[in-house]
């Protein structure tokens, strides 16, 4: 059997409303970082044919320009769509029991939310604000990077 080439893809795409407030923090090496949770709704039919939502609560990171443009341009129940890559994070807790968590660093943000322009048309609050490039972010962070 022929080796089989496999494509590395890890992009995660996923749109929602954040669900906490926001904490700009920065790692001991000056490095600005947002934890944020992303609260994703899915509607479904029940066995009864009713209209179901369940919610999915996404636990994201943004580094450095995204993490102060999520901090400066976003609040708790912001409408996002995140892009990203899924990573795994393991530690032991207090109780000596292994703990694991599913993360997804941002490599891009689109903001939903519209407000007016002080000239009286509509922009959205990421229109004016310069961008974050994906290279700015960290490609992987360590334990001793995340201050939280």
């Amino acid at each position: 059997m022929a080796d089989l080439k496999l494509p590395r893809i890890n992009k995660f795409i996923v749109s929602g409303r954040i669900g906490n407030d926001i904490e700009l923090k920065y790692t001991p090496k000056g490095t600005p970082v947002v934890r944020f949770v992303l609260a994703s709704d899915r509607s479904y039919k029940d066995e009864s044919d009713q209209w179901q939502t369940s919610t999915s609560w996404i636990e994201c990171i943004a580094w450095s320009r995204w993490a102060e443009f999520v901090a400066n341009q976003t609040h708790k129940g912001s409408p996002l769509i995140v892009e990203g890559r899924l990573e795994t994070r393991s530690w032991t807790d207090q109780n000596n029991q292994t703990r694991k968590s599913y993360e997804v660093i941002v490599e891009n943000l689109h903001n939903l939310e519209w407000k007016p322009r002080e000239d009286g048309g509509t922009a959205s609050h990421d229109s004016d604000a310069p961008l974050p490039s994906e290279e700015s972010a960290p490609h992987s962070a360590t334990s001793d990077d995340v201050p939280f």
